[in-house]
């Protein structure tokens, strides 16, 4: 009679133990498949979320833009923007303050459109790089003046209007940089 005791508790415990460490798996798992209007919607981010990421590996100089961050502003897009957006891209980087070495600020040029010319400021502020393809680039923006960021492994990840460019792109920054070893 004793022993069956033993067996029933050694039982019991055993299922409590494996219900305390397989129970969070299970209900994550069926949270996850099965009732995903309970996972939450909402992200921190400012910018636009690119996804899937763009992947620029076409730039004629990629190996200036490898394992830093950047904030790419396309040339053709940004008509009489340009200014404003490159004078927030400028202020940005220097809010960063001690982390303004791992941001690099780029003007993208497409070959396939006629190049706009830009003054010595400008120029001497961004580096410019050529790109073969913007196609997708001019699809998210779709018209609109903005920034894009690229991640130090070349993903094109957020891009900023020019209404969201300044504060809330200098908070994105300097959440991802906290975040991020690399770059």
């Amino acid at each position: 009679m004793n022993e069956t005791i033993n067996k029933t508790r050694s039982r019991a415990k055993l299922l409590i133990l494996a219900t305390i460490g397989f129970g969070p798996l299970l209900a994550a798992y069926a949270i996850f498949f099965y009732f995903p209007y309970l996972l939450p919607s909402t992200t921190t981010n400012n910018g636009e979320l690119i996804d899937p990421p763009i992947v620029l590996n076409e730039v004629n100089d990629f190996a200036a833009l490898n394992g830093l961050w950047s904030l790419m502003l396309l040339e053709a897009e940004c008509g009489a923007d340009c200014t404003e957006l490159s004078y927030l891209a400028t202020q940005v980087v220097k809010g960063l303050g001690k982390d303004s070495d791992r941001v690099r600020k780029v003007l993208l040029l497409d070959n396939t459109v006629p190049s706009i010319k830009v003054d010595k400021d400008f120029s001497n502020e961004f580096k410019s790089l050529k790109l073969q393809n913007t196609r997708y680039l001019f699809q998210i923006s779709n018209g609109r003046p903005g920034l894009f960021l690229k991640d130090p492994n070349g993903n094109v990840i957020l891009f900023y209007p020019l209404d969201k460019a300044g504060k809330p792109m200098l908070k994105d920054l300097k959440h991802l940089l906290k975040l991020s070893n690399i770059g």
